[in-house]
């Protein structure tokens, strides 16, 4: 992708250290513990990883890793 747009990467593992990095630096007081949090971006990615437009998977995966942090838990209940 070229422009001033930032590089997003285009396979999945990829995209799941991408959006682990972010999650771990938003969870930085353990109110997930490092395997859960783990869990839930693996989850987050896969469940969006299909999307015809790949650009936006690692925001809308961070997106839910959030509520998951917020939440205190991965259940994925509200996805």
């Amino acid at each position: 992708m070229d422009g001033s747009f930032a590089q997003v990467p285009k396979d999945m593992p990829a995209v799941i250290d991408l959006v682990r990095r972010e999650a771990r630096e938003e969870c930085l007081d353990d109110r997930l513990p490092a395997p859960v949090l783990d869990r839930c971006v693996r989850d987050a990615v896969a469940a969006m990883w299909d999307s015809r437009i790949k650009t936006f998977v690692p925001l809308l995966a961070l997106r839910r890793v959030r509520g998951c942090i917020r939440a205190g838990t991965c259940a994925g209940d509200d996805w």
